[in-house]
């Protein structure tokens, strides 16, 4: 801490007699709040000094705006005092001044609102010597000031006269006092002599005294005999003095003293406001020095008393707060404490021969040191300035710098490895000019193992070629028009390229981004997935000649396969009805399996061509009403209901998106399955249930073809005789029977029907069941 002692001196002269130039400035802002200047609010004469102008810079003088002031390297330092009012502090800058024909260095430091610079001069010893040698004339010359005035308060005289009272002739009451006896130093002060006033009345010349309380101390000495004594002061008459003054009876008189004492009350009063002064000065260093987030440490030198004087030890005089944070110390324990009973580490790490040095020569000294001693382990930045007989040490903690250096150098070496093996080709690249200053070529700053391969390469051998050395094709197939444009324009480019040239065929989608003074290119080769999709493209041709031919397989199924079998059932009914007799038992048995073999190969061939039907996707969705819908299935199935003695509920069903007729076979499949596989001797019990639903509800087994918020739920069960959940995928491919056809009728294709319409509805299907349980079918279609 900072520790000043009584002094005659003034801050401001102490200051002034300083080496070092020291100033005070405040930030200036605008109307939006912007750091646009610095206003001087204090310059000792050194500062003024170095300022470098013509003009004595004073107090309220602007930094930048003020033509009287323009300090060497003005744009330097103002962004060190803006660097100080964002951050708290700011490195030491040292710069050269020509005019002074100097080299300086400053200190920055956030005070009170505004920025505290100490600018010194460096290696010129001739003007710290001269700067000294001022230091001490200004000493002598406050020393004689103070000499002068304690002579004036010595040589000053003491006021003596003797009073006689005034009665009133009526009441006997003194009213007054009269002069008998006057020395100089009382004439004086009315600029009369003493025989001027003797005999005189004391209100004459003094015509406020009543008002001031001397007359009425007068009144009661005389009255009492008690010697009376106070300060008294004076301000009428056109006087403002203090006076002493003391009063008692001599005889049947009244003799008074009086000292005035106003100088001595002005010096008084001028040593209070330099001591508050004086004691806000050193809040205002010891603020600046504990404000410090560096540790700030003061020695004195301890000798060898020996006779050679030499440097054998170090004792702490001044300590600021960062230090315990920094050492985890407390200040009380190294303020007055030798550096060796704290810190022995600093003779082993070579810091005491440093301090030695900078004590010894006066050259500044800085350091970086890993300390791992008395209990600490960092890194610290050192700095020593010579003080005294002794140093001062300005030191940082820069543990974590070195951490985060370290740990930047690791991440530099890992984003090299992982950009060198990366599958995605990457360089960077440099525009290079033609003679009228257009972009002619592009030259490899960068690039990494992935290019190197399509060139056979090491990366390092691209550095600093042209890319059209190595891809000679750039040029004119469009891609450095690519890379040009993205330069020119900073806007990124994407797009697919097919370079083939050079030896190479390769498609890529290629991505090139402005950065700094150069653009990156990034790519990816996709060339097998693109030799796939053609690939995938030929199939897919393939399977459109397929579906043609299905097409027209269904077309020959509908019409040419149909018209034989009629004839065949046409012609084995007229067999039955007109030659049955004829044929016998066995011939008629043999008629009726035949027909009962083409009416069934004649609904394979309509559910087939139903199936084939169905498109990979729907056309154009309407909304469809489920409930109309609904209605017109039961009355197609109205005989079918009726004959098994069915039940149908049917609950509200709301609009969907979707194909009206695909949606009427799912229903009809799916209703006719219900009613088909019943229980025998019971009526089938069947419910149809909707239900929306949001996404996020779906089960996790449901995973519709077609993303969206909201999925109806459309649900239809019975009470039939239900199926083992060990068939339920296989239930929905075509052909699939569970039971045999003496058993119940179908082609199969039903529910493979009911699957084809949810998956062009983008949806899903599945259904649940027991043996003897019934069966429940859930279809999912967004809504």
């Amino acid at each position: 801490m900072l520790t000043t002692q009584p002094s005659d001196l003034s801050f401001s002269a102490l200051l002034n007699a300083l080496p070092d130039g020291v100033s005070w400035l405040k930030p200036v802002y605008n109307a939006t709040n912007d750091l646009i200047d610095f206003q001087f609010v204090y310059l000792n004469e050194i500062s003024c000094a170095q300022l470098a102008t013509t003009h004595k810079p004073e107090p309220g003088m602007m930094f930048l705006e003020d033509s009287r002031v323009r300090p060497a390297h003005v744009e330097e330092q103002f962004l060190q005092l803006v660097r100080v009012i964002h951050t708290g502090s700011s490195p030491p800058y040292t710069y050269f001044v020509e005019e002074l024909n100097n080299w300086y260095s400053s200190i920055y430091r956030f005070f009170n609102g505004g920025v505290l610079c100490v600018t010194r001069e460096i290696f010129d010893q001739i003007k710290v010597v001269k700067a000294a040698d001022e230091a001490h004339q200004a000493s002598e010359v406050v020393e004689e000031t103070a000499q002068n005035l304690r002579s004036v308060i010595d040589q000053s005289q003491t006021g003596i006269l003797v009073l006689t009272p005034v009665l009133d002739q009526a009441t006997s009451e003194i009213i007054d006092f009269r002069f008998k006896t006057v020395n100089r130093m009382v004439a004086d002060i009315v600029g009369q002599t003493p025989e001027k006033l003797v005999g005189a009345l004391a209100s004459e010349w003094f015509t406020s005294y009543r008002e001031t309380g001397i007359f009425e101390q007068y009144r009661q000495t005389y009255l009492t005999g008690e010697t009376l004594r106070a300060s008294i002061n004076h301000n009428v008459d056109g006087f403002d003095v203090w006076f002493d003054v003391q009063s008692r009876v001599l005889e049947n008189e009244l003799l008074v003293t009086f000292t005035d004492y106003t100088m001595l009350y002005q010096a008084h009063q001028a040593a209070e406001h330099q001591a508050i002064q004086t004691q806000s000065q050193t809040e205002l260093l010891n603020s600046v020095l504990d404000s410090s987030e560096s540790g700030i440490m003061a020695f004195e030198a301890i000798r060898d008393p020996d006779g050679q004087r030499a440097i054998i030890d170090f004792r702490f005089m001044i300590v600021n707060r960062a230090c315990e944070s920094i050492l985890n110390l407390p200040v009380e324990t190294m303020v007055g404490k030798k550096l060796h009973d704290v810190f022995p580490g600093n003779w082993e790490t070579g810091l005491f021969d440093l301090y030695v040095h900078t004590t010894e020569t006066s050259q500044a000294g800085s350091t970086e040191v890993y300390y791992n001693h008395d209990g600490l382990d960092f890194w610290l930045t050192i700095s020593t300035q010579k003080m005294g007989d002794g140093f001062v040490v300005t030191f940082s903690d820069v543990s974590a710098l070195k951490q985060a250096t370290k740990a930047i150098k690791k991440a530099s070496e890992e984003l090299i490895t992982v950009v060198d093996t990366s599958q995605t080709g990457i360089f960077l690249f440099s525009p290079v000019f033609g003679g009228d200053g257009t972009v002619t070529d592009f030259r490899f700053r960068m690039a990494n193992r992935q290019l190197g391969l399509y060139v056979g390469q090491e990366p390092t051998a691209l550095i600093g070629q042209l890319g059209s050395q190595w891809f000679p094709n750039y040029l004119t197939n469009g891609l450095f028009e690519q890379c040009r444009k993205a330069y020119l324009t900073e806007r990124t480019q994407r797009f697919d390229f097919h370079y083939d040239g050079g030896g190479i065929d390769a498609w890529l989608d290629i991505l090139v981004t402005k950065m700094g003074d150069a653009v990156l290119v990034t790519f990816t080769d996709y060339t097998n997935l693109k030799k796939l999709q053609q690939q995938l493209e030929d199939t897919i041709d393939g399977l459109k000649r397929s579906n043609a031919n299905l097409e027209r397989f269904a077309y020959v199924a509908s019409h040419d396969l149909q018209e034989p079998l009629r004839k065949i059932q046409s012609f084995g009914d007229l067999l039955q009805s007109r030659y049955g007799p004829l044929l016998g038992e066995e011939g008629t048995s043999l008629i009726g399996r035949m027909q009962v073999s083409a009416n069934r190969m004649s609904n394979l061939i309509r559910d087939l061509l139903a199936y084939s039907r169905l498109s990979a996707q729907t056309g154009v969705l309407e909304k469809v009403a489920l409930q109309p819908l609904v209605s017109r299935v039961l009355d197609d199935l109205e005989l079918s209901i009726r004959e098994t003695g069915a039940t149908v509920h049917t609950d509200y069903l709301p609009n969907v998106p979707g194909d009206e007729l695909q949606l009427r076979q799912l229903m009809q499949n799916l209703l006719t399955n219900a009613l088909k596989f019943r229980v025998p001797g019971r009526s089938p019990v069947v419910r149809i249930e909707g239900e929306l639903m949001a996404a996020t509800d779906l089960p996790p087994n449901v995973q519709p073809l077609k993303r969206a918020a909201t999925y109806l739920r459309l649900t239809i069960s019975d009470n039939g005789i239900g199926f083992d959940p060990m068939y339920k995928s296989r239930i929905f491919q075509v052909f699939q029977r569970l039971h045999g056809r003496s058993q119940y009728e179908g082609t199969g294709i039903g529910l493979a029907i009911v699957q084809k319409v949810v998956e062009n509805h983008g949806g899903a299907v599945t259904a649940t069941s027991e043996p003897g349980q019934g069966a429940t079918f859930a279809v999912y279609l967004p809504v």
